[in-house]
């Protein structure tokens, strides 16, 4: 075949579906969203496209021919970038905490459960040593967080003005208190991953704090004082706490137990499970910093405390629901 023969032909053969490309382009750009079926079609014609200009510059030199071919292939290029950026952070989002999240904490249940185990024997030990003996509080608490007479600390709280009165102040102490609980979780994930043990034991040393702290206010009559300031943003930053020790526990025993696979592969097998587990703990740390920094700090007077217990129960339920319960997915999730 000829050269002009063969160019007549390839063009007669793909002029339908530069058509179609172009068909599809002018409704991508009068309408704001396009299915997933039409999407995937674009995409198709697109690709096929740009190897047919590829091919079509190898039998002409043509800058009619050309130009509407590669202004064809430019549009389906931009339309369709374009539209992926302004889909990628919903879709993306959705895929994140709809499924990888939840879906990896529950794959790796044993890691969570044993972080989950070090915190609560921690928090069962501190609050059985303080009930039975309030001195020892002075021993397992920090200074910075001791207080010899709870009751009278919350009767200057409840008195005096509110500790939170402007967004200013809710702002920059929430993002004080994220930035510092992700600290935290960062260093519970680096010494489970490095060592096991030292984070194992870091995470049953703060619930030794938690225990404590409540067993003090618990033994002055001002437990619940104790359960509506602590409830609403602790029931996120605890199993965030816990989730970042269980991601470094993953990768720990990856190393110390890598099985048949060998180190190397057990390593890597462990990056992705390790990573959303910490993806997840900073998701919560920093809906609970957030939390912390303004909710959390209402006096009785602006905020009851029943209503603040309620709050955390329904926090507690939700958390429970999203990383606790499976979810049938349609065929395209």
């Amino acid at each position: 075949m000829t050269a002009p023969a063969e160019l007549e032909t390839f063009v007669q053969r793909r002029e339908e579906r530069w058509r179609a490309l172009e068909t599809l382009l002018d409704g991508a750009e009068r309408e704001a969203e396009l299915g997933p079926a039409r999407l995937m079609e674009l995409v198709r014609l697109y690709r096929l496209s740009c190897s047919d200009l590829n091919r079509l510059r190898t039998l002409t030199a043509n800058p009619d021919l050309l130009g509407r071919v590669n202004r064809v292939v430019a549009r389906g290029y931009r339309t369709i970038y374009q539209h992926r950026m302004r889909r990628w952070p919903r879709i993306e989002l959705r895929r994140w905490l709809g499924r990888e999240m939840p879906d990896t904490v529950r794959r790796e249940w044993r890691f969570v459960l044993a972080s989950a185990l070090a915190l609560l024997l921690g928090a069962a030990l501190g609050f059985t040593a303080v009930a039975q003996n309030p001195d020892d509080a002075a021993g397992l608490v920090p200074p910075g967080l001791y207080v010899e007479h709870p009751r009278e600390r919350v009767a200057a709280l409840e008195s005096g003005p509110e500790r939170i009165d402007s967004a200013r102040k809710a702002t920059s102490f929430g993002a004080f208190l994220y930035s510092h609980n992700i600290e935290v979780a960062f260093v519970g994930f680096t010494l489970s991953a490095a060592t096991l043990l030292l984070g194992w034991l870091l995470v049953f040393y703060n619930g030794v704090l938690l225990g404590a702290v409540a067993a003090q206010y618990a033994v002055e009559g001002v437990g619940t004082f104790f359960l509506a300031w602590v409830g609403p943003h602790g029931v996120l930053e605890l199993p965030a706490i816990v989730l970042a020790a269980a991601a470094g526990l993953r990768m720990g025993w990856a190393v110390v137990v890598p099985g048949e696979v060998g180190r190397p592969a057990a390593i890597r097998e462990a990056l992705a499970p390790a990573a959303w587990l910490l993806a997840t703990s900073v998701v919560l740390l920093v809906l609970a910093g957030i939390i912390e920094g303004s909710f959390s700090q209402f006096s009785a007077r602006l905020v009851p405390y029943p209503w603040k217990i309620a709050a955390a129960g329904v926090l507690a339920l939700g958390l429970v629901g999203w990383l606790g319960i499976p979810r049938r997915r349609s065929a395209g999730t």
